[in-house]
């Protein structure tokens, strides 16, 4: 019967992304409102190539808006990653928004240790590089747990509790080992 061994979640709202983002949204909205306010309420045009007064409001609404959508998508953001002793289970929504299943049958090895998520991946969040075959799910950091697949592939999850993900780790495979070998 499976067992839950351990359970980690992590969010965007926990890291520098945010800070970011937000610092980003008060410089737009800023730059728009000065814009706004010299071209409708001074009657200056801005810029050397003004653009109309109902197309400024335009692409003011419109950029705030996505900005806003964008923003609320990466604060939705967060990653599951749960230890079972048949696997591990893990969803990231929103992108991933059932569950999925990585049995210990097509795992090879599964260890956790430090990697390179710029050069290796690119960055944070759910990244895939085709060729090389790996994916990662990570928010921040560069502890992960690195699973090689039996037909080569790999998937990192990122964690922040090493100790304890090694912990499970260990109990998954010993409980794999236990239930091959009987």
């Amino acid at each position: 019967m499976e067992r839950l061994i351990y359970k980690e979640e992590q969010s965007f709202r926990q890291s520098f992304v945010v800070w970011i983002m937000l610092a980003a949204y008060v410089l737009v909205i800023c730059t728009f409102g000065f814009e706004l306010y010299q071209q409708l309420y001074l009657g200056k045009p801005f810029g050397n190539n003004p653009s109309s007064d109902n197309g400024l409001v335009w692409t003011a609404v419109l950029t705030i808006l996505l900005m806003s959508v964008v923003f609320i998508f990466i604060l939705s953001g967060n990653l599951l990653t749960e230890v079972w002793s048949d696997g591990i289970r893990y969803k990231f929504p929103p992108l991933i928004r059932k569950i999925r299943h990585i049995p210990t049958s097509d795992i090879s090895s599964a260890e956790v240790g430090k990697y390179n998520p710029i050069f290796e991946f690119g960055g944070w969040g759910w990244r895939k590089r085709l060729i090389s075959r790996k994916t990662a799910y990570n928010i921040s950091g560069n502890i992960g747990i690195r699973v090689i697949r039996k037909n080569g592939s790999q998937v990192l999850f990122g964690t922040h509790q090493q100790d304890e993900m090694k912990r499970a780790i260990a109990k998954m495979m010993d409980a794999a080992k236990d239930k091959y070998m009987s």
